[in-house]
């Protein structure tokens, strides 16, 4: 890789000690990657998350700007914050290294992020909210595995126009943020917008495929179309759970933040990430056994190279 082509970049945080090469680039350890880890993993709740640190407003001496006294009961949690990188990205040849939001190393962070389970952001940007310690997402996987997948889909994604690239970054984004948030409902409505824009861009990637009449016939063409088992019973829930959310502000039943009257209802949020996540694997053509397993059940599957 030569020094005028390569662009590199810091990100994090991942706990997983992935490095190699894969199409196109390559993702390596930072030498105090070990110890990074491990203050990480000291400074995150047993729970599995890592929460924003506390904050706290301060004077400042308006001449030398130098801080001075804490304001009292100034102390609140950081709404946005930064971690450390763990991993630096080398890329040979990016399209557009300039895009900052919708880069070829956005993609490929996002991309790890959506294996591993957690949320990954570049070394000088922020975090909001807290931040999968452990994976989120019960999938397993070899790591000639993921770095064949961060080849396969940043081969994919470059042969695409502009719209298609960054339609695939949010969904993404969109995903693994889902991840931070605590209110299943919540969670909910960001996993049914990435539904939803799944849906849009096969629609866009395949205009003279089979289209749906409504939101619920959206999931029988997708489930059809990649080949992904289907349990229309729960499928009916989540349409009704969408409709209820969308149009009645109601979760299941109920008032927002009180409950459900499903008992069911908590799961809902899962069980539409695992299915996006395998959606995900056959938007970009990578044939394997998770695409074609049930999505439905909480337990840990395997994430086996393409066929």
């Amino acid at each position: 890789m030569s020094t005028e082509q390569r662009h590199e970049r810091q990100f994090g945080f991942l706990v997983a000690p992935i490095s190699g090469d894969f199409i196109g680039g390559t993702i390596a350890l930072l030498d105090d990657h070990a110890e990074r880890a491990k203050c990480f993993e000291e400074r995150s709740n047993r729970d599995g998350y890592y929460y924003p640190p506390e904050i706290a407003t301060y004077t400042v001496d308006p001449r030398t700007h130098e801080q001075r006294e804490k304001v009292a009961r100034s102390e609140r949690p950081a709404s946005v914050y930064a971690l450390p990188p763990s991993h630096r990205l080398e890329l040979e040849s990016p399209l557009d290294a300039s895009n900052t939001t919708c880069s070829d190393d956005a993609l490929i962070i996002y991309v790890l992020a959506y294996l591993y389970g957690t949320r990954l952001q570049f070394s000088d940007w922020h975090f909001e909210g807290r931040i999968p310690y452990k994976p989120t997402n019960n999938i397993f996987f070899h790591p000639e595995t993921c770095l064949d997948f961060l080849g396969h889909v940043y081969e994919w994604w470059r042969d695409q126009p502009t719209d298609i690239r960054t339609r695939l970054i949010n969904i993404l984004y969109v995903l693994t943020r889902a991840r931070s948030l605590e209110w299943e409902w919540d969670a909910f409505t960001h996993q049914y917008m990435v539904f939803d824009a799944i849906y849009r861009l096969h629609t866009t990637l395949n205009p003279k495929a089979p289209k749906a009449n409504n939101h619920r016939g959206r999931f029988d063409v997708l489930l059809s179309e990649f080949g992904i088992p289907t349990d229309s019973v729960l499928v009916d829930k989540l349409y009704k759970a969408r409709n209820e959310l969308f149009h009645e502000a109601m979760w299941t039943g109920s008032t927002i933040g009180f409950g459900s009257l499903d008992r069911d209802a908590n799961y809902y949020p899962h069980h539409l990430s695992r299915l996006n996540s395998r959606l995900i694997c056959g938007i970009v053509g990578y044939q394997n056994d998770y695409l074609e397993s049930v999505w439905w059940v909480m337990g840990t599957f395997y994430f086996g190279l393409r066929r």
